[in-house]
């Protein structure tokens, strides 16, 4: 059967695909990132976005100055888009880094339609939890529900912790272990990757206003046509569900162009993920420890390992 057929909630579409490759117009902007811990001035020479010729979003969250006066480490703690479209020289490049895992917070129809070679070609922990995209969409089309605007994004971001909560526990043991350098990422690296690392900068002590900044950085640096290759989505369509979703989606749709990650008032989304953990838990930190087992030894081991001292 066409996994079309599957989709019964024609305004969820939107929602599901803003998870996954809203198409945003590339930007060349960087930032200047503060603190070169580099092994390698060369290699670390970049400010924040690798210099990739395949892939998008790919950068590097070290630099951000936190609140107590110390400094995320660089070169260890990464956030991407989808990687497959990495070339040869993307691969050997990366080769230098050493990275040690790769922490896939995609569906697993996402996975199958665009995986992650270099991955598998340098040898690399692959760390990903397996669920389907139709679990997505089901969740997405109940809470969008309550939306008079599907590109309104607020409601998905309320309860998007939820939603990952088995990749946030992997993610978080896998930085205790320091099974680093990591690069966590989702298809589009914005929405379930910039939750992720929200979370991550927040614990580590960075502003809320730059953990914000950061986040919004994802529209400039995304290069959609590369995340999506060249994947013949209507015969992919006929068994994933997530190629469906696409197909179906951009039809009559205009890709060059993708809805802000803000509200129309101005709101980034993100802001309402965390105004809801402080709502519901106190912090971010009590988040981690009621949801994610984190004790406060682990909490203050996460800013040894990646902060400056």
């Amino acid at each position: 059967m066409n996994t079309v057929s599957y989709i019964r909630h024609a305004r969820a579409l939107p929602l599901v695909v803003a998870l996954t490759f809203a198409a945003l117009m590339p930007m060349s902007h960087q930032v200047q990132a503060a603190g070169a811990d580099s092994p390698s001035s060369g290699l670390m020479s970049y400010r924040r976005l690798l210099p990739l010729e395949g892939g998008s979003n790919f950068r590097d969250m070290g630099g951000y100055p936190t609140v107590d006066g110390r400094t995320v480490k660089r070169g260890l703690l990464f956030r991407s888009g989808a990687m497959t479209g990495l070339t040869q020289e993307d691969q050997i490049y990366l080769g230098q880094f050493g990275f040690a895992a790769v922490m896939d917070l995609r569906s697993s129809e996402e996975i199958d339609l665009y995986p992650n070679h270099w991955a598998a070609n340098a040898d690399i922990d692959y760390l990903s939890v397996p669920y389907s995209i139709l679990e997505l969409m089901a969740q997405v089309a109940e809470e969008s529900e309550s939306l008079a605007d599907t590109q309104d994004y607020s409601a998905m971001y309320l309860t998007m912790t939820d939603m990952l909560k088995p990749q946030l526990k992997t993610y978080f043991d896998a930085l205790l272990n320091e099974q680093t350098p990591m690069v966590v990422n989702c298809s589009a690296g914005q929405d379930r990757t910039g939750v992720t690392s929200a979370l991550l900068l927040s614990v580590l002590g960075v502003d809320e206003d730059l953990v914000i900044e950061d986040y919004l950085l994802s529209t400039d640096f995304r290069r959609p046509l590369v995340e999506s290759g060249d994947v013949d989505l209507e015969e992919a369509a006929k068994t994933n569900a997530f190629a469906a979703v696409m197909l179906e989606y951009g039809e009559g749709q205009d890709t060059s162009r993708a809805n802000p990650l803000v509200t129309a008032q101005g709101k980034p989304f993100l802001r309402f993920t965390l105004d809801a953990l402080k709502d519901r838990y106190g912090s971010i930190e009590a988040f981690l420890t009621k949801e994610l087992g984190l004790g406060s030894a682990d909490l203050q081991r996460l800013r040894d390992l990646y902060l400056t001292q």
